[in-house]
């Protein structure tokens, strides 16, 4: 099996440990070593560097909960597809940004855009007359060829009919949300839980039954107060990793 492409400098005052995981971080985002890939065995690292094993489970325990590599019983340790990280609490950045700024290639399938009559729940999440109608939007979408989260949004009729003419290919509705005074985001409340895939899950984003999810339910405000998205969105839990920022006051 063919060892790293760098060799550990044992003359400067850098750990060990640090210095392997570097090197193969590297060779990971470089594409030396690729998604599916067995790395060495810890005695072949151990032999080829002169390291102790203590080092070289600490570089990989690392690089595993990073989410760069991934140990499987009795087969090894493979390269992963590295999670994705998003910050969701300072930033409003749209889904196509993000997976672009992952080097991938971002897709929204639309599933259903609809008017409808909302129950009593979305009612009075989105503070409705009785006899007002919501627009039903439903989105699965994709990183590359993966399908990594469905979307499911409310949106009250009479302030959001716009949206109606757009498919969602290549339109983000946060930026026709923005593009507009009367829909302009200036908060967004998010509730965070983490759940087990539903049937509709294992479908949409090929999860075995039972995986991991991470579910968002958020509430979307202008500035005067007004209610104009309620939303859920899924996410695949083995793909996505959420990070907060948060400033103390």
């Amino acid at each position: 099996m063919t060892m790293f492409t760098k060799e550990i400098n044992k003359d400067v005052p850098i750990p060990l440990y640090y210095q392997l995981k570097n090197i193969i971080k590297t060779d990971i985002e470089n594409g030396t070593l690729k998604t599916g890939d067995t790395i060495p065995t810890e005695m072949e690292i151990m032999s080829h560097y002169n390291i102790s094993r203590f080092t070289v489970r600490q570089a990989i325990s690392e690089l595993v909960n990073e989410g760069y590599l991934l140990r499987k019983t009795s087969k090894g340790t493979f390269v992963t597809e590295p999670n994705k990280k998003t910050s969701f609490i300072k930033s409003f950045e749209p889904f196509h940004q993000q997976i672009q700024e992952l080097g991938k290639t971002p897709h929204t399938e639309l599933l259903d855009m609809s008017v409808m009559k909302p129950d009593d729940r979305i009612r009075e999440l989105l503070r409705l007359g009785t006899n007002d109608k919501v627009i039903s939007l439903f989105r699965r979408r994709f990183a590359d060829a993966t399908p990594v989260v469905t979307i499911q949004n409310y949106l009250p009729y009479n302030l959001c009919h716009f949206v109606l003419s757009h498919d969602f290919k290549d339109v983000s509705l946060y930026n026709l949300f923005m593009s507009r005074p009367e829909t302009c985001i200036d908060n967004t409340r998010t509730i965070v839980s983490a759940e087990t895939a539903t049937p509709e899950d294992v479908k949409l984003l090929e999860v075995k039954p039972g995986s991991p999810m991470l579910c968002f339910n958020n509430i979307s405000t202008t500035s005067d107060g007004t209610i104009i998205d309620y939303a859920y969105a899924h996410y695949r839990g083995d793909m996505n990793k959420f990070e907060i920022n948060e400033s103390p006051k």
